[in-house]
């Protein structure tokens, strides 16, 4: 059976599940007191490496900023692969005549 799929019920599905994250994390708002508290201890380090108390939110905000910046390299990396594809298919067709067609097999 197919269902029908729309991007309006998609967005509908994503904004209702940021909206219940949300409400989850933050009742009262965002930036209430309460919020901060529970956000910065999202970003605590697990057992051994939160042995200094000061410390402990250094490293936390540390590896946030890594995992941001892996992740930039990463989509960095895809979009210069994508580039490298679109480039060597230009120089197919174009250069080399190479023509590839895709069509629904019948039979």
């Amino acid at each position: 059976m197919v269902q029908d799929f729309s991007w309006q019920s998609l967005v509908d599905t994503v904004s209702g599940a940021l909206s219940a994250l949300g409400e989850t994390i933050a009742p009262d708002g965002l930036f209430t007191r309460d919020a901060v508290d529970r956000l910065v201890k999202i970003t605590y380090p697990v057992a051994p490496f939160n042995q200094p108390e000061f410390v402990a939110p250094v490293l936390g905000i540390a590896g946030v900023l890594l995992s941001l910046l892996l992740a930039g390299v990463a989509v960095s990396s895809l979009l210069g692969m994508v580039a490298a594809l679109l480039a060597l298919a230009m120089l197919l067709t174009r250069f080399y005549g190479v023509s590839l067609e895709l069509g629904a097999s019948v039979g």
